[in-house]
């Protein structure tokens, strides 16, 4: 009887508990809905400068809510605009604290600073002061931290601590050479006696100084420092100041010199070489001579080397190359110069020699331009040599660890045994219910509970003050700024890292491959009997969807057309600006496109060649022609831009209909 009473009371705490659980879930989601409707009419206020409603409307949301973080910075930022400073205070220092591990709040204890600089006093200057301090100690990676840095500098300057002024001055300009304080800490540091300043500081002031344009004034700080420390932004603002005499003088020296420490990048000394054959009043064949002879024996010869073997007979240039990979095999251009010798061997069908090299370069480089070209072609020799399960796997071993390359297009075409591989289907429509709104960010954490709280909100002001260090998510919030080239960039470059760890279904590959303009494409290649993802692809090479690209050569908007053969597609055009405009440019675009393929007979490869250099040069390398192998006939295309202009629009084609078209 006892045991019966327990079980029955037991039951009925059960169902009660229940009941008021189910009670409470109803109440919470009625709630939450409520505070969704408040937190978004707060917003409508702020956005229009009511801030006094907003505030009031954002400060009825219950610290029980989800919504109270944003609720609470958006309670400061409103108190922040009303110059209610000792409000903005409080609930920027609540902010601060209950929220310190993620990206905002930096910015939180940045306001706190300078309201507290703007109040005055002693208590607010110490306060401000360790606020400062504590954006360059616990965020030094943050935009904040730097500018921190600026104003603690002028703290102690002002204080008469010119030396630790000095040390914060330098930290901000060697971060931001072009942020909005720079030329202020420049010219507290020019008013410092030379002892105080040490040689690498007078290179940060002299880098920040070309930055912002005052070439001159840069050139002068630098003629303190040692030319072996000096030389390479030297050279560059004398190419700025056109002064093609020193520019060229100066780099001679510079390249000639044995440096005891590897002070400089490679790329740098070989864009800087590139930029001596370029402006130097010599013959180019001559000027790249005279950067080889400098450095003979010495540090940068191999580069130098590199680029001289451009202007010699090939035989000269294939040897030339072979000194670099086997003599200087740690040098950037080595994987290049391997390269070439490799199908040098390939053209004269010495394909034992191919494979041995092709054997080293896996085994030595890890280059993502070039090891899938060097397998692709090795994968052709096991094919010549019917070794038909070697060249399977090598293509297969393409497919994946290469997945978004020109090689993973054409490997999975011989895979699957296509015909006609370059051949698009022109009825496949793009199609896309992906919406950027669609989005998700999985890392955990309270940083991104926050940050995703301000997207369901979509509050975007403050997801842009986040600045996590996340390609995807900047990339994510690029696009919806409409910064589409930017975005699509970031988010290629960090795909690029690891392209077999992301597949093509997840939603990142949508941010570096997106659909913008779709409607006009599909449009108007249905209008002109073209391919529409093969035009969003040449669209996404031309311009990653600038529509306001202009090349150097005057090519204008998404498809990057000259104003000549517009006015040949339009004969009514007078007004190149109009190229500007999405839908318009698109519509030559494809058109020009369509013509392209009356004169090649339907060949879109040959056209998207032709797209590039002209339909001239298209022909005569078909009458050059040495055998049927397209493939070999694309490797060969004489003109490097163009060989890389194929191949990339084949790639963004290929990774484009594996996303959105099957």
């Amino acid at each position: 009887m006892k045991n019966r009473k327990i079980l029955a009371f037991l039951t009925f705490i059960l169902f009660v508990g229940s009941f008021l659980l189910l009670s409470f879930k109803v109440f919470w989601h009625f709630s939450e809905k409520e505070t969704d409707k408040i937190y978004k009419q707060g917003l409508e206020f702020y956005n229009k400068a009511d801030y006094q409603n907003a505030y009031y409307n954002f400060k009825k949301i219950s610290f029980l809510s989800s919504y109270f973080g944003p609720a609470l910075y958006r309670q400061a930022t409103c108190a922040y605009e009303l110059e209610d400073y000792k409000t903005a205070i409080k609930k920027y220092s609540k902010f601060a604290k209950i929220y310190k591990n993620t990206a905002v709040a930096p910015e939180a204890i940045w306001k706190l600073a300078l309201m507290e600089l703007e109040l005055g006093g002693k208590r607010n200057i110490v306060r401000a002061k360790a606020n400062l301090k504590k954006l360059v100690e616990r965020y030094p990676e943050s935009d904040f931290a730097k500018a921190a840095s600026y104003k603690l500098g002028v703290l102690y300057y002002d204080a008469g601590n010119k030396i630790k002024a000095k040390d914060y001055f330098i930290e901000y300009i060697e971060y931001a050479p072009l942020g909005r304080f720079a030329l202020d800490c420049v010219n507290y540091l020019q008013n410092y006696e030379d002892s105080i300043i040490s040689l690498d500081d007078k290179i940060h002031i002299a880098n920040a100084l070309y930055e912002n344009g005052y070439y001159k004034r840069s050139l002068n700080v630098l003629a303190d420092v040692p030319f072996e420390k000096s030389w390479l932004l030297t050279a560059k603002n004398y190419d700025k100041l056109s002064n093609t005499e020193e520019l060229s003088s100066v780099i001679l020296s510079g390249v000639s010199i044995n440096y005891k420490h590897k002070t400089y990048d490679e790329k740098d000394i070989l864009d800087i070489m590139a930029l001596y054959i370029r402006k130097a009043n010599l013959p180019q064949k001559q000027a790249a001579y005279n950067l080889a002879y400098e450095t003979k024996n010495k540090q940068f010869y191999p580069l130098a080397l590199f680029l001289y073997s451009k202007y010699v007979d090939y035989d000269s240039a294939v040897k030339n190359y072979e000194k670099i990979y086997q003599s200087y095999p740690n040098s950037i251009v080595a994987p290049d110069a391997l390269w070439f010798v490799f199908w040098h061997n390939y053209k004269n069908e010495n394909y034992k020699e191919a494979l041995k090299l092709s054997k080293a370069f896996t085994n030595v480089y890890n280059d993502y331009n070039i090891q899938p070209k060097i397998m692709f072609w090795t994968a052709k020799i096991h094919l010549k040599m019917k070794h038909k399960k070697i060249a399977r796997s090598i293509l297969q071993n393409i497919a994946y660890n290469f997945p978004n390359s020109y090689y993973a297009f054409r490997a999975n075409a011989i895979l699957k045994g296509v015909k006609t591989p370059f051949k698009t289907d022109k009825k496949l429509l793009i199609s896309d219910k992906f919406s950027l709104n669609d989005f998700s960010f999985e890392l955990a954490g309270k940083e991104y509970r926050l940050l995703n709280k301000f997207i369901t909100l979509n509050d975007y002001d403050v997801i842009r003050n986040f600045k996590l260090d996340d390609a995807f998510l900047n990339s994510w919030l690029a696009a919806r700024a409409g910064r589409y080239s930017y975005s699509v960039l970031l988010a290629r470059d960090e795909i690029n890292k690891n392209p077999k760890g992301i597949s093509f279904l997840n939603s990142k590959y949508k941010l570096a491959y997106p659909l913008y303009y779709k409607n006009f494409v599909n449009k108007h290649s249905q209008q002109n009997n073209v391919s529409p993802y093969l035009m969003l692809a040449l669209i996404r090479e031309e311009s990653f969807f600038n529509n306001e690209a202009k090349s150097v050569t005057g090519a204008l908007g998404l498809m990057q057309l000259m104003p000549d053969t517009a006015r040949m597609m339009d004969g009514n055009l007078y007004d190149t600006s109009k190229l500007y405009n999405p839908e318009y440019n698109i519509s030559l675009g494809t058109k020009y496109f369509a013509h392209l393929m009356q004169i090649f007979n339907g060949n879109e490869a040959l056209c998207v060649l032709a797209y590039n250099s002209g339909p001239g040069s298209v022909k005569k390398w078909l009458n050059s022609r040495a055998n049927k192998d397209f493939d070999e006939f694309v490797e060969n295309v004489p003109y490097s831009e163009t060989a890389n202009y194929i191949k990339k629009v084949y790639a963004s084609y290929w990774v484009y209909v594996n996303i959105y078209g099957k």
